[in-house]
């Protein structure tokens, strides 16, 4: 599986707030690369949030295999984007796709190869005061969690709550082929920003990934993840998002009280 990364700062908020770019982005780019999308994309507003300087758009497109994401922070001027796919790529291109799709003055990309722990890129130590926010990756070579579409979708239904996170859509899912495996794929977004795992059924491989824009307590999340995905982890990867983001970033506070205004108007009996 090859995973691209990208974290950029100090973009256009007028593009990140853009919904139809965004759409047209996760459609043309997975064509121009030459890979096979197996859904509509998925655009997701995000304008009412935990945080609410943190507004934006979430948005996705499933893969044959693997997820195409963007999470624009259009007032922070920041968008992270990740793309999974089991076939190679060209990582040069893709970020010149989405450069020029949505420039920013301050980029990082990295490409690795999951299941390869030499792929991964130097061990960046983590400014949890500075930084984004926590990228987690669990490679599983046997597989023995929930397998069926049911219980797959109890199973990213109930576990943001079960890992403290904040949902703010129920699960995606689709089974599709990558070459000549079944691949059973699901994702859902959180306000912190996404949960997904893509099984292979015939080599009972997954692969997890838990993508958030707050820190939290590792070791317990993961005891929780190891436990809910009954799995025996083959590699297991904690990166920082958005090293120095909070250099970065717009400082500029949302304005809640606009934002927010519909509240004052509920009848509360």
């Amino acid at each position: 599986m090859y995973h691209f990364v990208m974290d950029a700062f100090r973009g256009y908020r007028s593009r990140l707030d853009d919904m139809l770019l965004v759409y047209e982005a996760l459609e043309e780019i997975p064509q121009k690369l030459g890979m096979k999308t197996v859904m509509p994309p998925m655009i997701l507003p995000y304008y009412n949030g935990v945080v609410p300087e943190d507004c934006g758009i979430s948005a996705f497109v499933f893969l044959a295999g693997g997820h195409f994401t963007i999470h624009t922070f259009s007032f922070r001027e920041t968008y992270f984007v990740d793309l999974l796919s089991p076939e190679p790529f060209d990582a040069v291109e893709l970020e010149r796709l989405l450069r020029n799709a949505f420039p920013a003055e301050k980029v990082s990309t990295y490409q690795l190869e999951r299941g390869r722990k030499e792929s991964y890129p130097s061990p960046i130590e983590i400014h949890e005061a500075l930084d984004f926010g926590p990228h987690v990756f669990l490679d599983i070579q046997e597989y023995n969690g929930p397998r069926s579409m049911d219980d797959l979708f109890q199973l990213f239904d109930t576990m943001p709550f079960q890992i403290g996170m904040t949902p703010i859509i129920r699960p995606y899912m689709v089974k599709n082929r990558a070459g000549s495996e079944q691949v059973t794929s699901v994702l859902t977004m959180i306000a912190e920003s996404h949960i997904s795992l893509h099984y292979f059924a015939e080599s009972k491989r997954a692969y997890f990934d838990l993508f958030s824009c707050r820190f939290f307590n590792y070791d317990e999340v993961l005891g929780k993840l190891k436990q809910v995905l009954n799995s025996p982890i083959g590699n297991e990867v904690l990166i920082s998002r958005g090293s120095k983001y909070q250099q970065y970033k717009n400082d500029a506070a949302a304005p809640a009280v606009d934002t927010r205004a519909w509240l004052a108007n509920v009848y509360r009996r």
